[in-house]
């Protein structure tokens, strides 16, 4: 269900907002390890990485819930946290453990045509999966950075997927420029990944080798320490738009 942002929703994330953020400053001032600490939040931060009324009521009241009182303690790991630390940080990664197990569904379901990259991909997913579904409690501070690498709110997701679908653009242009390619060719190219998520485009680049030539070749070309033609990148556009028609059908 989409979001009508009206003044009284408004209103209430501000509140929510400054009372998460605050309690983060008071978490600090107490001593907490500051690798246990969420990121600070804003309203914009909140309204652009959540697109439907569900997904922003949970996001709300799991951040009303941690700017609940606690009292700071020693973990096993030898952090210092509280217990709704820990169980915010508990929930963040049963969240992210969730959406790292969709894509690993899809990887699973994906045409089987690239056996050893689906390998790599799934493995990865597997690997961090694990890792998130272990006690916060145990850990050093070391395998707390770890856990933190594996976790991205949905505010942070949003960002990095919208960041990586603006750097495979330039990484487009820069390939197209480089090979003097038709810009007819890139245009059509840009057109279609414009139909696609971002979210999407940065999954179809760990699952399609048509994606990953692309940034292959743009390694290649900045280093200048392999030599890539004009035709092998010619080549590798036209297999991209190839397939952008079949992942569109597929849509």
């Amino acid at each position: 269900m989409a979001i009508r942002y009206d003044s009284q929703l408004k209103a209430e994330i501000r509140r929510t907002v400054k009372s998460f953020n605050a309690k983060i400053r008071r978490l600090e001032a107490k001593g907490v390890t500051s690798a246990l600490l969420p990121d600070a939040v804003s309203s914009k931060q909140i309204q652009q990485g959540i697109t439907n009324r569900r997904d922003l009521r949970k996001r709300l009241q799991q951040l009303q819930e941690f700017s609940s009182a606690g009292t700071a303690m020693e973990s096993e790991g030898g952090l210092i946290g509280t217990d709704i630390l820990f169980e915010y940080r508990r929930g963040e990664a049963n969240r992210a453990v969730k959406e790292i197990n969709k894509e690993y569904e899809k990887a699973l379901k994906l045409n089987t045509r690239y056996p050893m990259m689906q390998s790599e991909y799934t493995s990865n997913l597997r690997a961090k999966m694990d890792y998130l579904q272990r006690d916060i409690r145990s850990m050093d501070i070391r395998q707390v950075n770890i856990f933190n690498k594996n976790i991205l709110t949905p505010e942070q997701k949003t960002i990095a997927d919208e960041t990586f679908y603006q750097n495979f653009n330039r990484m487009l242009f820069f390939d197209a420029y480089k090979a003097a390619l038709p810009a007819s060719l890139v245009s059509e190219i840009m057109q279609k990944l414009e139909k696609i998520p971002p979210s999407k485009v940065l999954e179809l680049f760990n699952t399609e080798p048509s994606f990953k030539a692309v940034t292959d070749t743009y390694q290649k070309g900045k280093a200048e320490t392999q030599d890539v033609s004009d035709e092998d990148t010619r080549e590798q556009f036209e297999a991209l738009n190839e397939r952008l028609d079949e992942i569109l059908a597929e849509e």
